[in-house]
């Protein structure tokens, strides 16, 4: 039997533990199938993105709380708002970032033990635990990826004025920096302390928002900033 953390909490203080039949429905690619007249088989209508993925958990439960008391400290730590960090001991190099969106029920053995099965939505890409650490960039060194998707950076860029950020020959450009911005990927957000800074931005087709390849990035900027970034690698979960 495993085990699993959620929002920073495991699943063993509340005596969880996860059944080898556990269910784990893998991401694809998001597409819409057209059937046109005279045409064999279906035109694939791709919408540019990846499936959300679900997890199944099924767990005993052993406790010295009732299991009353326990149904309810387990919904006041499952629900939460949003997406929070999720650990699976049978997974440990990666973090999934997940939902608990659905009820749940108790089946009682005993008084204190039973069985309860949890349901989470997942977003289709699992980090590399590593690869959620933030760390300094130098400029016009390269960072090595891993994993098999593009990765949707967090980067902080500190220093004043104009600068243009260049990733792998893809380039960003920022205009009247004050101190520092940080363009965050993960949420497509942009911003300054807690301001929004998307009018930094310089929209033009030569320009895009950064993202980071699997393999070698190289990265550069102009002007006098340094950067830090958290790169976020992960692979299809």
């Amino acid at each position: 039997m495993g085990y699993f953390t959620f929002n920073g909490k495991s699943s063993l203080d509340f005596g969880l533990r996860v059944t080898n039949d556990y269910k784990i429905v893998s991401t694809g690619n998001d597409v819409d199938t057209v059937t046109v007249d005279g045409r064999d088989g279906d035109l694939l209508i791709s919408n540019n993105r990846l499936k959300s993925v679900s997890i199944e958990l099924p767990c005993t439960i052993k406790s010295n709380k009732s299991l009353q008391a326990l149904s309810t400290d387990i919904s006041n730590w499952l629900n939460v708002e949003g997406y929070k960090d999720m650990t699976l001991s049978w997974d440990s190099d990666y973090i999934y970032r997940v939902a608990f969106i659905e009820t749940f029920e108790i089946a009682s053995i005993m008084r204190q033990f039973g069985t309860i099965k949890l349901n989470f939505l997942a977003q289709p890409v699992k980090y590399f635990k590593d690869g959620m650490q933030r760390q300094n960039l130098s400029n016009g060194l390269a960072l090595n990826g891993k994993g098999n998707v593009k990765a949707k950076p967090i980067i902080k860029l500190t220093g004043s004025g104009e600068t243009i950020l260049t990733i792998n020959g893809r380039k960003t450009k920022l205009k009247d920096v004050q101190g520092n911005i940080v363009l965050d990927m993960q949420s497509n957000q942009v911003y300054s302390g807690n301001l929004s800074a998307w009018n930094k931005v310089v929209r033009s087709p030569e320009f895009v928002m950064p993202f980071l390849d699997a393999g070698r990035n190289l990265i550069s900027w102009t002007g006098n900033f340094t950067a830090e970034i958290t790169p976020f690698w992960g692979v299809k979960a």
